[in-house]
């Protein structure tokens, strides 16, 4: 999981208004959390006897102790430098050298991401080099990488160029694919929250959960902001 370490000023600024800068901060953190505690039932060691799967969260910003809530057995990475490509690229360059030979990233903007989606992408890359699960805003809450596979220079090339947070990252990203002779798919889309109208919306989807499924820390900070 990609994610910013919820800093105010610094987090979900465009959110900013309807949002305070500490609320902004607080869902930010409310969102990945939420989401993490999801990921982990699924696919975390107390879900699986045999863990085959390594899990990692890679922040962006100044980690400190307490920042983020993070499962037992999640390791909790830098993102390092550069911009978004190229701390996605790393991320697979780091990936390949630990000897993982499928890599699944997502974001923490979309805490309401259909889990099945995350294992329909690792089941995916048996036959796709690159899969993406596209947002409706034009990038993708989701990308798999089949690193065992595809040569390591067209992996990059899927971050190389990107317009990042504009309507053309997942077009751009498609077309990139095609260029370097990979083998690309796609999921099923799902939506994540960018944006001053997506608050009410996720408030509204979250109330319709039962009780088991609610993502609580979320709904708290919304509720306090009004939503």
């Amino acid at each position: 999981m990609f994610t910013r370490i919820p800093e105010p000023g610094a987090a979900k600024t465009r959110l900013i208004p309807p949002l305070t800068a500490d609320q902004a901060a607080a869902l930010q953190r409310a969102m990945t959390e939420d989401l993490l505690e999801r990921l982990d039932r699924t696919l975390g060691a107390a879900a699986q006897p045999v863990p085959s799967r390594s899990l990692e969260v890679r922040y962006d910003g100044q980690f400190s102790s307490g920042a983020l809530k993070v499962p037992k057995g999640w390791a909790v990475t830098s993102q390092g430098p550069g911009d978004l490509g190229e701390r996605l690229a790393r991320a697979a360059r780091e990936a390949r050298r630990d000897g993982i030979g499928r890599l699944v990233i997502i974001g923490s903007d979309a805490p309401l991401l259909p889990l099945p989606l995350v294992e329909a992408a690792f089941s995916g890359l048996a036959d796709r080099d690159a899969l993406l699960a596209p947002a409706e805003d034009g990038g993708y809450v989701l990308i798999g990488l089949a690193l065992e596979r595809a040569p390591p220079t067209a992996i990059e090339s899927l971050f190389a160029s990107i317009p990042w947070g504009t309507e053309a990252v997942r077009k751009a990203t498609s077309e990139a694919a095609r260029r370097s002779g990979l083998g690309f798919g796609e999921l099923a889309g799902h939506w994540d929250v960018d944006r001053p109208e997506d608050l009410p919306r996720l408030a509204a989807s979250i109330r319709t959960l039962d009780t088991a499924a609610r993502l609580r820390r979320t709904a708290a900070v919304l509720a306090g902001a009004g939503f």
